[in-house]
């Protein structure tokens, strides 16, 4: 099998639907999307499980969290590549070919940019995708590799965006399900600390919802600082960014302190 789109939903009824029309639209015969529920109390189970596509594999959890909702679904993945997607962003028409691409010619993960939507569920498919493509053809194929530095100075990556080889993030241990917060966070210094390549394409991989996906209306913002700062200072002493990127350390304590 060549691709597994890993997608955890909780209460997502309002875009599911619309998530997975758009995959099986984009994704190959030989592909599979792997749907774990985190024991929604909506209609979530039951729109996915109307689906006749044996490409949809839906695993109904009880409610585990979702760093244990993600590697329940790496786990239950069959395919060479691991595609992450959230249950209310949009996949464009472009990205899986070409983070298989980059992977192919020694990257070890790949990210893409988003268009930033405020509602999606209220969005036409065929609206987002013309304003993706629109945005696609004026946009270079240009990729960056993320450095270390770069990244203890600020993190600009979208989850959602997300794809590795699945031998990639079993060897790295998947999703720590110790944490609450800071999940996709902690993935990523994971990755940089095992010093392998990090691509970032300058194409559009997904529409974000950003209506539902702020980390502050899903966390409070005290608690997530408060797990940043203590990532950041977990993986300072092995990844060894430079000292200037202490100034960010700070900000983000002040940021703490200065939060309710």
């Amino acid at each position: 099998m060549r691709a597994s789109v890993i997608i955890t939903m909780y209460n997502s009824e309002g875009t599911i639907g619309k998530i997975i029309d758009q995959l099986l639209k984009v994704i190959n015969k030989d592909d599979e999307i792997v749907i774990v529920d985190d024991k929604s109390n909506d209609n979530s189970a039951k729109i996915v499980g109307d689906y006749q596509d044996t490409r949809i594999n839906l695993i109904l959890s009880e409610h585990i969290g979702r760093a244990k909702a993600l590697n329940k679904a790496v786990n239950a993945s069959k395919g060479k590549y691991i595609f992450i997607n959230d249950a209310d962003d949009i996949t464009s028409e472009v990205r899986f070919n070409l983070s298989i691409e980059l992977l192919n010619n020694g990257n070890d993960a790949v990210f893409g940019n988003a268009l930033l939507i405020d509602n999606i569920g209220i969005k036409k498919i065929e609206e987002l995708n013309t304003s993706m493509s629109k945005m696609n053809a004026n946009n270079s194929k240009k990729v960056i590799l993320l450095k270390k530095d770069s990244f203890f100075l600020t993190n600009n990556l979208h989850h959602s965006s997300l794809a590795l080889k699945r031998e990639t993030l079993l060897n790295i241990g998947c999703y720590d399900e110790s944490l609450e917060v800071c999940i996709d966070l902690d993935l990523y210094y994971r990755l940089v600390q095992q010093k392998l390549k990090l691509a970032i394409c300058n194409k559009i991989f997904i529409a974000r919802n950003m209506g539902n996906s702020r980390v502050f209306s899903r966390y409070p913002k005290k608690k997530y600082l408060s797990n940043l700062i203590l990532l950041r200072k977990k993986y300072r002493d092995t990844i060894k960014p430079s000292i200037y990127t202490f100034v960010y350390d700070i900000k983000f304590r002040l940021m703490y302190l200065l939060s309710k």
